[in-house]
C-alpha cells in the first residue's frame, strides 16, 4: 500500500513538471480619456465614416488641447470630407507647434502644400522655420492682441482661414518671424513678443489680405485690429453673397 501512494505520488509530480507555467492575465495599459476617443475615431476612419471620425477627434482635440495626434488626424478627416478650409485649419496648427521632424508635421505640410494652402509669401515660407524657443524677459517683451473683422464674416456664419505672420521689422527684431493660423472673425494674440518695431501679415488662399505696421511696447499689449477697411481686397472676395 505504502509502495502505491509513493508511486502515485510520483506521477503527479512528474504530470506537474511537464506542464507549463500557469497563465497570467495579460498586463494592460491604462487608457486615457483621450486616447479612447481618438481610438475611436481612428475606427470610424477605417470605416470610411469620416463625419463620426471627426466628432471623435474634435472631443479628442477639446480634452488635451496640446496634443498634435488628435489636430493632425482632425484635419485628415475634414480633408477626406473635402472640408477644406476646416483642414486647413488644422494642419496649420500642426505646422504651428509641431515637431519639425515629426511625420505629423511633414505630412501636414505636404498636404497644405499640395493644396495650394501654404502662405505665399516668402517671409510666411520662412516661418516655418521657427526660433528656437528661448527664455523671455518680461522686462523686454510684450503681447500682441488684436480682432480680424469682415462684413457678415465670423467663423460661425461663415468659416475662412488664414495664417498670420509676424516679422521683425527693424536689425534688433530682424531674427523674429511668428506664424500662427486665424481664423477671419476672430481675436489673435501674439506673446511674448521683443519690443520693437514689426510687420503683420495676413495671407488667405495665396491673397495677402493684410500687411501692417505696428511697435510692440515691453510689458504692455499692444492692439492691432485687422479690418476690411484697412485691407487691399475687395469686400466682395470673402463676404457671403457679394
Amino acid at each position: 500500500m505504502r509502495h502505491t501512494l509513493i508511486l502515485t505520488a510520483a506521477v503527479l509530480l512528474l504530470t506537474a513538471c511537464q506542464q507549463g507555467p500557469a497563465r497570467q492575465a495579460p498586463v494592460t495599459r491604462a487608457v486615457s480619456p483621450t486616447e479612447q476617443l481618438k481610438a475611436e475615431g481612428d475606427a470610424f476612419m477605417a470605416k470610411s465614416d469620416y463625419v463620426n471620425a471627426v466628432e471623435k477627434y474634435r472631443q479628442a482635440a477639446d480634452l488635451a488641447p496640446a496634443a498634435i495626434g488628435p489636430r493632425f488626424a482632425l484635419g485628415t478627416a475634414y480633408s477626406f470630407l473635402e472640408k477644406r478650409p476646416e483642414a486647413v485649419v488644422q494642419f496649420r496648427w500642426v505646422l504651428d507647434r509641431a515637431d519639425t521632424n515629426s511625420t505629423e508635421y511633414q505630412e501636414a505640410r505636404r498636404w497644405l502644400v499640395r493644396a495650394g494652402a501654404l502662405t505665399a509669401p516668402a517671409a510666411l515660407a520662412d516661418a516655418a522655420q521657427r526660433e528656437p524657443a528661448r527664455a523671455a524677459d518680461p522686462s523686454s517683451t510684450g503681447h500682441l492682441v488684436g480682432k480680424t473683422q469682415w462684413p457678415e464674416v465670423t467663423p460661425q456664419r461663415h468659416l475662412v482661414s488664414g495664417s498670420l505672420l509676424l516679422a521683425g521689422d527693424e536689425p534688433v527684431t530682424q531674427d523674429v518671424k511668428r506664424t500662427r493660423a486665424f481664423r477671419l472673425g476672430d481675436a489673435y494674440e501674439f506673446k511674448e513678443v521683443p519690443a520693437g518695431r514689426y510687420r503683420v501679415i495676413a495671407v488667405i488662399d495665396e491673397t495677402t489680405v493684410w500687411d501692417e505696421k505696428v511697435t510692440v511696447e515691453a510689458g504692455k499689449d499692444t492692439t492691432l485690429d485687422l479690418s476690411q477697411s484697412t485691407s487691399p481686397v475687395s469686400v466682395a472676395k470673402f463676404t457671403p453673397g457679394s
